[in-house]
């Protein structure tokens, strides 16, 4: 009897040891959660404030200044995606990523948030940038010119997107064209002039993703 009382306190105590080390694993994981999601660039916006246009920080005084028009779908290519974030950013007009500090953060200057409208439309107001050089690489070899983006809509979690290229860049192969192709990437922009802007269009389908936990 004694034997059998003694390991019963002992299993009940393996199972308050266990469940305290539950609750602290789970609160470890949420801090670790949110401090992902602090650092990570896509999320450094206030959701309030985003519109379905924006326009690059001196957008105005660039002098290859590029309007980037699309529509979001849904995942069955048909369907306008409401309410839908697209974050992008990139080098400046000479390749180079240009950051701005402050005390609390630091990040690339060329950066810019969109939510889609009603009809899953959107429209981004930048510039074309430089080539910038491919990292690790000596000598230094250039790579086309390109602008990250990342995608998120509500309840999901966010994804990147293929960069976007730009058809009149030269440093884009032939090879590169053909490889884009077989593998039904549409991530090379055609431009068309209005004005001193060049204006492309870009519609975008969400990709299938379970729900975020």
């Amino acid at each position: 009897m004694k034997n059998l009382l003694t390991s019963l306190l002992f299993i009940g105590a393996i199972g308050v040891i266990y469940a305290q080390n539950s609750v602290q694993k789970t609160k470890y994981c949420d801090h670790v959660s949110k401090l992902i999601k602090n650092q990570n660039p896509f999320y450094a916006y206030d959701e309030a404030t985003l519109k379905s246009e924006a326009s690059m920080v001196d957008y105005q005084t660039q002098s290859h200044k590029l309007k980037i028009t699309g529509t979001v779908y849904q995942t069955d290519g048909v369907t306008p995606a409401p309410n839908v974030i697209i974050f992008i950013q990139q080098a400046d007009e000479n390749g180079e990523y240009a950051v701005v500090s402050n005390s609390k953060i630091t990040h690339v200057k060329n950066r810019l948030w969109v939510k889609t409208d009603e009809n899953g439309q959107y429209t981004i107001n930048t510039f074309i940038p430089g080539s910038t050089t491919k990292p690790l690489i000596y000598p230094h070899e250039l790579q086309p010119k390109h602008i990250h983006a990342m995608i998120k809509e509500s309840g999901k979690p966010e994804y990147a997107m293929h960069r976007m290229l730009f058809d009149t860049d030269p440093l884009i192969t032939k090879s590169c064209r053909k490889r884009l192709k077989r593998k039904n990437i549409d991530s090379i922009l055609a431009l068309k002039t209005e004005g001193d802007v060049q204006i492309a269009t870009k519609n975008i389908v969400l990709e299938s993703q379970s729900e975020s936990l």
